[in-house]
């Protein structure tokens, strides 16, 4: 929670403070992923464990201080196996 709670309600903070956006990325996580079709971002989230939870958390602080931000709520970035947007990237790179 300290992470990924916390340090971003700190930095909307500041982002506040000194005028600046915040670009922040979060997770699909913040779902169950029992919608059927694409969730959207008014959807009502329903996070199934600890680390959506917490990234939920984080979008809630950001929102309530009230700073210009974006938020991007990514799947697919990277993993240590399987398919991912890092390894597909790289698998598609020049030589």
């Amino acid at each position: 929670m300290r992470l990924n709670a916390e340090a971003p309600d700190i930095l909307a903070q500041e982002a506040k403070r000194l005028g600046a956006l915040l670009v922040h990325y979060s997770t699909d996580y913040v779902f169950d992923g029992t919608k059927d079709g694409p969730y959207e971002e008014d959807n009502a989230a329903n996070p199934l464990n600890v680390y959506g939870k917490s990234k939920l958390a984080d979008e809630q602080a950001i929102a309530a201080s009230g700073c210009a931000h974006l938020i991007f709520r990514t799947s697919w970035v990277y993993g240590a196996r399987g398919k991912n947007f890092l390894s597909r990237l790289l698998k598609s790179a020049p030589s």
